[in-house]
């Protein structure tokens, strides 16, 4: 694919912050409070990124727009930041948002660091301008059925549900079948917080 290239430090003035175009859903129909603690991590990461010289010792600039979980705005903001002449994009919360925006993102040659979609198919084909933090869902479901295997209460909760793993998914699977997960009254079943899920995984 050609790509066009990303600007070169000769293009900027020196001393300027290296500026790093952050994708959030801060209004509906987007997840609100998802989109405060995306940002918050965002914001958290560049603070440590300051705090031990920056890049290449200039200072790391936090560009934010909300894409409000539509994929056209992220589009249309993936377009703005690479006008704005940032150096990468981060973020996006939700899959078919985060899809579209790393389609445009790597048509213009704009690196671009997925935090949270977990679909499979986050580009059309492989790309070295696209990366996740996040397992792929396909990922997740095998970790879910590991799970199930143990038996207790606590570790079979993640396996129960549609098999997509989303905590209130999982409690309204539990609440439809408590005999199966060690109780008579859906009052009685333990839900683990996700942290001690995690926990419960680890031998």
């Amino acid at each position: 694919m050609n790509t066009p290239p990303l600007p070169s430090e000769a293009e900027r003035t020196e001393g300027s912050p290296v500026q790093v175009g952050g994708l959030v859903p801060l209004t509906r129909p987007g997840w609100v409070e998802a989109g405060q603690h995306l940002l918050a991590g965002l914001e958290l990461a560049v603070g440590e990124v300051n705090d031990t010289g920056g890049i290449d010792g200039e200072p790391l600039e936090l560009v934010v727009r909300d894409t409000a979980a539509d994929p056209q705005r992220a589009a249309a903001t993936v377009e703005e930041l690479a006008d704005l002449g940032v150096a990468a994009l981060v973020g996006e919360y939700r899959s078919v948002v985060a899809r579209t925006a790393a389609a445009r993102a790597d048509a213009l040659g704009l690196p671009f660091l997925c935090s949270s979609a977990v679909i499979d198919a986050l580009t059309e084909e492989p790309t070295e301008g696209v990366a996740r933090v996040a397992p792929a869902q396909s990922h997740g479901w095998q970790v879910y059925a590991l799970a199930g295997r143990f038996g207790s209460p606590a570790r079979q909760a993640s396996a129960c549900g549609n098999g997509l793993g989303r905590p209130s998914e999982s409690l309204t699977g539990i609440r439809r079948n408590p005999v199966a997960f060690g109780s008579s009254t859906p009052a009685e079943v333990h839900i683990p917080p996700v942290r001690s899920l995690r926990l419960a995984l680890t031998p």
